[in-house]
């Protein structure tokens, strides 16, 4: 092959290039080094940023779970003049739903809405109502990972006052000033409350 190349570059010496390429063997020790730590660095921050995506991801499914299961038990309400009287979800499966929905990240047991807390911060849904016989009034609510502002500005928030003498689970989505169960800090339970329901 060098034959070739001498034939059409004359000056062109097969040794000094077969040294050359002999001599060239590489990247030094201190590059490769900084290449590690570069992509371990991006691959940190996108290790992050993928948590932070899964929670969101898990805070729209409750949202989504709460919004499903109210419109459930609203046309449970239109068939039976009454919402349901217990906090197992089971009664509106498979009628009014295929599945009953779970938290996506606690440990609960399926179809009950108790509000079993689950971690420091997380917990089953939960579901009150009124009163024992036949509710006329009804809250369900999940606790949220990720502060989602526009949710939680669009949510019902029951007051504590509101929820008193009710059965089942109910919780405040938004007590009294000094209260506020829309804080987002993950450092006790019901301290991110969506809910919905007929007040």
């Amino acid at each position: 092959m060098f034959n070739a190349l001498v034939k059409y570059f004359p000056t062109l010496d097969a040794k000094k290039v077969i040294s050359k390429i002999r001599s060239s063997r590489g990247f030094t020790l201190v590059e490769l080094l900084v290449v590690i730590a570069i992509i371990s660095i991006l691959a940190t921050l996108l290790l992050l940023q993928l948590g932070v995506a899964r929670a969101k991801a898990r805070d729209a499914k409750r949202i989504a779970d709460v919004n499903q299961v109210r419109s459930a038990l609203e046309l449970f309400f239109d068939d039976n003049g009454g919402y349901l009287n217990t906090n197992v979800m089971g009664v509106l499966s498979p009628t009014y739903l295929i599945n009953v929905p779970n938290d996506p990240l606690a440990t609960c047991t399926a179809g009950t809405y108790n509000g079993a807390p689950t971690g420091t911060y997380l917990s089953c849904y939960q579901y009150g109502y009124s009163t024992a016989t036949s509710p006329s009034k009804f809250q369900i609510s999940a606790n949220l990972e990720q502060k989602n502002t526009n949710a939680l500005n669009n949510d019902t928030d029951f007051t504590a006052a509101q929820l008193a003498g009710w059965a089942g689970a109910g919780r405040p989505g938004n007590g009294p000033v000094g209260s506020n169960f829309e804080l987002c800090n993950q450092a006790a339970q019901n301290t991110c409350v969506y809910d919905s329901g007929q007040p």
